[in-house]
């Protein structure tokens, strides 16, 4: 590999950091809240670039060994996960930190030698994506090895360099950040706008909808129907096939599946064109992904168990249906009453038996449905444009990673000590520690 600057090296992650596992632990041995005697664990959920501190876990204070607390500038990595898309992410601790992590983590302690936001930065790169997605790409790799982390080949500049990329990063950060914030402030606008439109819609508010008597679900709605009408058709009928991750969480169908009736038929959930899907686990119901299903091969589908499907009755439609599960008051009950453990909870059926919501005549239905869509298609065109812009500042992020890791970001300076020279002191204070016993 070419060295892009003269006072500049490659070094394995193994020369001037080690990776420590976290912490292996009985399920009865853990708690769900703080109490004394107890610290708190952090998992892979708690690792997405950046740290965070919900849904944690408590162990007893004996099993974690004191090199096992987080210091500041220690770089806590998702080593193994059931999801795929959480492995390999890291986050930096910006603190020391009373508490540890869990088995399925890796924690990088860098030299103190080094500047160790420079190594943390480097692992929000694309470059280290990139190398993520190349060791994954054909194994379905759910797991990091040691070796994956400490084998990386690193760009390593100058100590004083170091510094210098650090403080230009920070400063354009800085003004990405702002103009972050900035645009989450208004997509959050944006849903607490759409959710006032639900609201006012279903109140009679939008349009006077008369005196609309109020039904539950199960009135309106054959929720979960039986799979007994496919008895009689031929096992090789093709037929739609959606997976979860084929319904976004606005409505939108992103793919389809075509597959043989018989391939299908037994272990997934039924449901045909008209049919209101609602996802039942977490953190896909929170994210709010449903969908109305519409063209669908030979007019049947099937999909992932964690939907449940709602078919509309006679004097109900399908978009009434759909804007009735979006409203917030009942997204705060179903996710009250969800019922199952940590990361595989669930929307039980009974919450959707026993929702109402109001019915006026279908007419009246079309009518709000109608003004509801017109007024949340701006939203839909704030949306789009908030969503490009946080991908431009994603992209800008990148850049200036990209530029830091290749010395184009800040001036180089012959003064500095070279970086193979900062390696041989990194060493011989290794050396040094090792003899002591450290």
């Amino acid at each position: 590999m070419n060295l892009l600057k003269d006072n500049w090296t490659y070094a394995k992650v193994s020369d001037f950091a080690e990776l420590l596992r976290g912490i292996s632990y009985k399920k009865d041995e853990s708690r769900k809240e703080s109490q004394k005697g107890y610290k708190p664990m952090l998992r892979s959920n708690n690792i997405n670039y950046e740290l965070n501190f919900i849904d944690l876990v408590y162990v007893p204070e004996k099993k974690i060994k004191s090199i096992q607390f987080i210091k500041e500038g220690d770089i806590i990595f998702a080593m193994s996960s059931g999801s795929k898309h959480l492995v390999g992410k890291s986050a930096q601790s910006k603190c020391n930190y009373d508490g540890s992590y869990g088995a399925f983590c890796g924690l990088l302690r860098v030299s103190n030698l080094m500047n160790k936001k420079y190594v943390g930065l480097f692992f929000k790169s694309q470059e280290y994506r990139k190398y993520i997605s190349r060791i994954s790409k054909g194994t379905n790799i759910n797991n990091l090895k040691r070796d994956y982390i400490l084998e990386i080949d690193f760009p390593l500049a100058p100590l004083n360099e170091q510094t210098r990329i650090v403080e230009k990063i920070e400063e354009l950060f800085s003004d990405l950040d702002k103009a972050t914030e900035d645009l989450k402030k208004t997509q959050e606008q944006l849903k607490i706008y759409r959710q006032a439109v639900l609201k006012a819609a279903f109140e009679g508010k939008l349009l006077e909808m008369g005196l609309a008597k109020y039904s539950p679900f199960s009135e309106i709605c054959d929720i979960n129907p039986s799979k007994q009408e496919i008895g009689e058709l031929n096992d090789d009928l093709e037929v739609t096939f959606l997976p979860m991750l084929a319904v976004s969480k606005t409505g939108v169908i992103l793919e389809k599946n075509i597959k043989r009736l018989k391939d299908v038929k037994k272990g997934y959930t039924f449901f045909k064109n008209g049919d209101v899907l609602l996802a039942k686990i977490t953190p896909c119901f929170e994210n709010g992904k449903k969908a109305i299903v519409k063209e669908l091969k030979n007019n049947i589908g099937f999909g992932s168990t964690e939907f449940h499907v709602l078919r509309p009755k006679e004097e109900v439609i399908s978009e009434w249906i759909y804007y009735g599960v979006s409203l917030e008051d009942f997204r705060n009950k179903a996710k009250s009453q969800m019922t199952g453990t940590a990361g595989q909870k669930r929307v039980p059926k009974r919450v959707l038996e026993s929702y109402a919501i109001p019915i006026p005549t279908k007419p009246i239905q079309e009518k709000i449905v109608k003004e509801i869509e017109s007024r949340l298609s701006v939203c839909d065109k704030v949306e789009k444009t908030v969503e490009q812009n946080l991908s431009k500042i994603e992209y800008l992020r990148q850049s200036i990673l990209k530029k830091a890791f290749e010395g184009k970001l800040v001036s180089q300076d012959s003064n500095d000590l070279p970086a193979g020279e900062l390696l041989k002191q990194i060493k011989i204070k290794k050396d040094k520690m090792s003899k002591n016993g450290k």
